[in-house]
C-alpha cells in the first residue's frame, strides 16, 4: 500500500522577517477579527504545493529541485504590501507581498513547474502570484475594515535577506493547524558545497 505525504516546496523566511511578520500580526489583531491567523514560525512562501504525494516520490522531487537550483544563483528577498484574496469585497485570504526578489522567485517557480510536470504533477492553472498567507478570514469582514488594512498595512516591508536554497517540506495537519516539517533543501548553485 502506498504511504502518502502532503508535501510542499517553498523558500524559507529569515528569523528576522519572521518576527518581523510577528510584530504585524500583532498590529493587526488590534482592529481585525475574525482571523484565522497564520502562526509566524509557519510562514513561508510556497512555490508549488505537491499535496497528498506517494513517498516512493519524493527521490524524482529532490532531483528535480536539484535541477531547477542549480540554474538560480542565491539572491536577495525582501517582503512587503499587502493586499488580499480574491477581491476587497469577497476577502478570504490577508497577505504580504515581494518588495525585492520576486523576478527569481518567478523564474524558480517556472522551472520548478516544468520539472515536477514531468513527474505527473498536475500544472497551475492560474498564473504564480508569490506572496505571503498572513491569515484567513473566518467570515466576511466589512469594507471599512479591509480598506483600511490596506491603507495602513501597504507601507510594511520586512528586513532584506539572502535566499540560497528551496525546501521540500512535509505539511501534517492536526487539531491545532497545519505543522511543517523540512525534509530536503535543494541549495542553488554559489551555495552548493555549503550544505
Amino acid at each position: 500500500m502506498a504511504i502518502l505525504q502532503r508535501l510542499f516546496i517553498a523558500l524559507e523566511l529569515s528569523k528576522k522577517q519572521i518576527d518581523e511578520l510577528d510584530t504585524l500580526q500583532m498590529k493587526i489583531k488590534g482592529y481585525l477579527e475574525g482571523l484565522r491567523w497564520v502562526k509566524p514560525e509557519e510562514i513561508h512562501l510556497t512555490l508549488k504545493f505537491l499535496g497528498e504525494t506517494d513517498e516512493h516520490k519524493i527521490d524524482q522531487i529532490k532531483k528535480a529541485m536539484d535541477n531547477a537550483a542549480a540554474q538560480i544563483s542565491h539572491f536577495q528577498s525582501q517582503f512587503g504590501g499587502c493586499g488580499v484574496f480574491p477581491s476587497a469585497q469577497t476577502a478570504r485570504v490577508i497577505w504580504i507581498g515581494i518588495k525585492e526578489g520576486s523576478a527569481s522567485i518567478r523564474h524558480l517557480a517556472e522551472i520548478m513547474e516544468n520539472n515536477l510536470s514531468g513527474l505527473g504533477f498536475e500544472p497551475e492553472k492560474r498564473d504564480y502570484n508569490p506572496h505571503l498567507t498572513m491569515a484567513r478570514l473566518r467570515y466576511p469582514l466589512s469594507d471599512d475594515l479591509i480598506r483600511r488594512f490596506l491603507d495602513q498595512e501597504n507601507s510594511f516591508e520586512t528586513s532584506t535577506t539572502n535566499l540560497n536554497k528551496v525546501v521540500l517540506f512535509n505539511s501534517n495537519l492536526t487539531r491545532h493547524g497545519a505543522v511543517h516539517a523540512p525534509i530536503y533543501k535543494a541549495y542553488f548553485q554559489q551555495d552548493i558545497g555549503t550544505q
